[in-house]
């Protein structure tokens, strides 16, 4: 029988199995490696989207008593505020280019249109800054309004959105005119405006929030909330003018206002020998508004004059003179002719702490713990009109 071949086994060199390991070993290294740093850069790149597309958008721009001021929020304010600066800037401008500056009848509006427009240019200077302070009212006075229970419905929205358009604005009631003996003067018909209609507010509503959107990326609710805003700030104006005190502290007092120290008080040496105060005010006063009536300033509580004025004028008692007083207005010599603990306000000052009682309390608030801020200019948006 015979025998079986034997299968033929090759011989590998050793070296050469070794040195192909090592080249397998390194190209299989090499290509974890390449995965590895290519792992990475993807990572990175999500990273880097994830945080310009979630996180800083959603970072704060500021808190109002916690409540974060996103800064993806703050950047359509601004661009909207940037739009509608530049939409009103276009406007002045526009206006003044029919007019001519050298015509005496349209100098008045051409000065006014041309200090319209440097106020503006002015804005537009600080508006990244306002705008941070206009959302930070606007949190303020949502909290505020809920806390005292005060809301404004979807329904006062719209309704205030139609009157901002002009739309279903009330007509005035009609005047009957009244009859009389003389013979009707016929006048010359003037056609009648009319009333926009329903189908023509939503096509201005329409186009105006699509304008918006393309120029400054506000929505429509954006819209709604400034809407919102502006309606809960007159609701809570009125709750605080209503709590206006309506007595204060009051001083009755004289002054006389001179430009030098010396002649205050060579004015303040004769009264001291005795001569009658409003004589001397009379006489030597600067103040124009009161000389004549003896330096009489009437009666006025704390907060109405500067604050150096203010605390010697309360120190005093009825017939007591001050020292010379120095203020922002020259050398001032006071006399308090009468006190009263609690008068009622006058009714313009009344109006006026009325009409800034939610704006002290709103600049107060700006200033105290509540309010943090978080702001820095890369969370500043690029214009979006430039």
């Amino acid at each position: 029988m015979a025998k079986k071949a034997r299968a033929i086994t090759p011989i590998v060199n050793r070296r050469a199995l070794s040195r192909r390991e090592r080249e397998e070993r390194y190209r299989r290294w090499l290509y974890i490696g390449a995965g590895v740093v290519l792992a990475l850069v993807v990572a990175v790149a999500a990273a880097g989207l994830y945080q310009s597309l979630v996180v800083a958008p959603a970072s704060p721009v500021a808190t109002v008593n916690g409540v974060p001021i996103r800064t993806d929020t703050y950047q359509r304010w601004v661009q909207y505020r940037r739009y509608d600066l530049r939409t009103s800037l276009a406007r002045i401008r526009n206006q003044l280019a029919q007019l001519d500056p050298n015509n005496a009848d349209q100098q008045t509006l051409y000065a006014m249109l041309s200090q319209q427009q440097q106020e503006l240019q002015n804005q537009a200077m600080s508006l990244t800054m306002t705008t941070l302070d206009e959302l930070i009212d606007a949190e303020l006075i949502r909290q505020e309004a809920t806390r005292r229970g005060l809301t404004v419905t979807p329904e006062e929205i719209s309704t205030e959105i139609e009157h901002l358009f002009g739309y279903n604005l009330p007509q005035p009631t009609p005047v009957p005119t009244p009859i009389t003996a003389t013979a009707p003067i016929t006048e010359t018909p003037t056609p009648t405006e009319q009333p926009m209609t329903e189908q023509q507010f939503k096509q201005y509503y329409t186009e105006y929030i699509a304008e918006l959107r393309k120029n400054a990326g506000f929505r429509e609710a954006d819209f709604r909330k400034l809407v919102e805003t502006s309606l809960l700030r007159d609701k809570l104006q009125q709750a605080m003018a209503a709590e206006v005190p309506t007595t204060a502290e009051q001083v009755h007092a004289r002054h006389i206002l001179v430009d030098k120290e010396e002649d205050a008080r060579a004015a303040l040496d004769r009264i001291r020998k005795g001569e009658d105060f409003a004589a001397v005010a009379k006489e030597v006063s600067t103040d124009t508004g009161t000389k004549d009536n003896g330096g009489d300033l009437g009666w006025f509580p704390r907060g109405m004059m500067v604050e150096e004025f203010e605390a010697a004028a309360f120190a005093l008692q009825p017939g007591q003179v001050s020292d010379v007083v120095q203020t922002s207005y020259g050398y001032h010599i006071i006399k308090v002719e009468e006190r009263d603990a609690n008068r009622p306000l006058d009714q313009y000052v009344l109006l006026d702490r009325q009409s800034r009682a939610l704006d002290d309390w709103l600049s107060a608030q700006r200033q105290s713990d509540a309010v943090k801020r978080y702001w820095s200019l890369d969370k500043v948006p690029k214009d979006l009109g430039s």
